[in-house]
């Protein structure tokens, strides 16, 4: 297999090595796979209204797109810098690519699934130079019907696991929420505006962590190094949810535990990561039984969560939380890309296995 670079072009795109173009205050970092439409959605909303009071740069690291997305952002938004990727990579590593290749005092991480608001990125840095002791600032996530999303929590960790199992993990978890912003534990990486000198001090994203927790695990090493996480709700983003792989639920449940686990391994002992595994697919057990109970009532009777496909999801996260990750995730999918195509990633490691 060919091995390429580990970002070929993003050096000779980068604004901060051409001599003419001043270091922007903010780096938008975009990381799509196969998602133009949504992309170009999410660029008409930044481009329609620019940052006034400070001075950003838009980069797209395109993650081996099947469709013609950087075509179309390169002839709609010649501004917009294209990291054309020709293989598949992890969230963490995609936006490592970026950030490592840039050195704005910001960086804005954001899916390609979502949609700013007017003047979202003067508010944010406006509340980030305002606040110096905060290292990650999360806006309010809505959905596309306006509804409200849970975008902030607190940490993981075998007590709150524990706990969760009186409530299947719904009270006092999520800390997304009213009018003011707060500190949170950590936020949703679909939008996050994060301070450079943080990562400098902690390091950038943990590459093993092929898709999810991610960001909960940067977080938690910023908090670690003294560093805060706010969630911001004066600023407001439309996300679309995980448009890439909705359609492969089980894919996605694989993926998660791996990260989890990964994540408790890294955080607390090796005990502590196996309550937390058995206690959270306690919660999952109760939830395949409620919902196993519901499905035998009348049609006319029958909520509408219970379903086959629901309860099949519920009995997976059992399986992954008692007995380790059941099949392939979601790194498989970009191995198996990669592998069509005659591509390696530099540094390629399989992915993680089981605690």
């Amino acid at each position: 297999m060919e091995e390429l670079d580990p970002a070929p072009s993003l050096a000779r795109l980068s604004p901060v090595d051409q001599p003419s173009a001043p270091t922007p205050d903010v780096t938008v970092a975009i990381v799509n796979t196969s998602s133009r439409d949504l992309l170009l959605a999410c660029l008409e909303s930044l481009e329609n209204d620019p940052p006034r009071k400070v001075s950003a740069a838009i980069f797209v690291l395109d993650n081996a797109s099947d469709d013609d997305s950087v075509q179309r952002v390169r002839e709609r938004y010649p501004g917009v810098h294209v990291v054309e990727q020709r293989y598949r990579a992890g969230f963490g590593a995609n936006q490592n690519a970026v950030i490592e290749g840039t050195s704005s005092r910001y960086v804005y991480l954001l899916n390609e699934d979502t949609v700013s608001e007017p003047g979202s990125l003067d508010v944010l840095v406006e509340y980030m130079d305002a606040h110096p002791q905060v290292g990650v600032v999360g806006p309010k996530i809505v959905g596309p019907d306006g509804r409200l999303q849970a975008s902030a929590w607190r940490f993981p960790s075998p007590g709150r696991a524990a706990l969760g199992t009186l409530t299947l993990g719904r009270a006092g978890v999520v800390q997304s929420g009213g009018a003011s912003p707060r500190r949170v534990d950590w936020a949703m990486g679909c939008a996050l505006l994060v301070r450079r000198q943080a990562l400098e001090q902690v390091g950038v994203f943990d590459e093993e962590l092929f898709m999810y927790v991610d960001e909960t695990d940067l977080c938690r090493r910023l908090a670690d190094a003294g560093w805060e996480t706010h969630y911001f709700p004066a600023v407001v983003v439309v996300h679309h949810v995980s448009q890439f792989s909705a359609a492969i639920p089980e894919r996605r449940i694989v993926e998660h535990w791996r990260s989890l686990r990964r994540y408790w391994r890294k955080h607390h002992s090796k005990a502590g990561a196996r309550i937390a595994a058995w206690c959270t697919g306690l919660q999952y057990a109760v939830r395949y039984g409620l919902v196993s109970a519901a499905r035998i009532l009348p049609s006319e009777r029958r909520p509408s969560f219970a379903t086959g496909a629901f309860a099949g999801r519920m009995a997976l996260h059992v399986r992954n939380a008692w007995f380790g990750e059941t099949g392939p995730g979601l790194a498989e999918i970009a191995r198996e890309w990669n592998e069509r195509h005659g591509v390696t990633p530099p540094g390629a490691a399989p992915p993680g296995g089981s605690a």
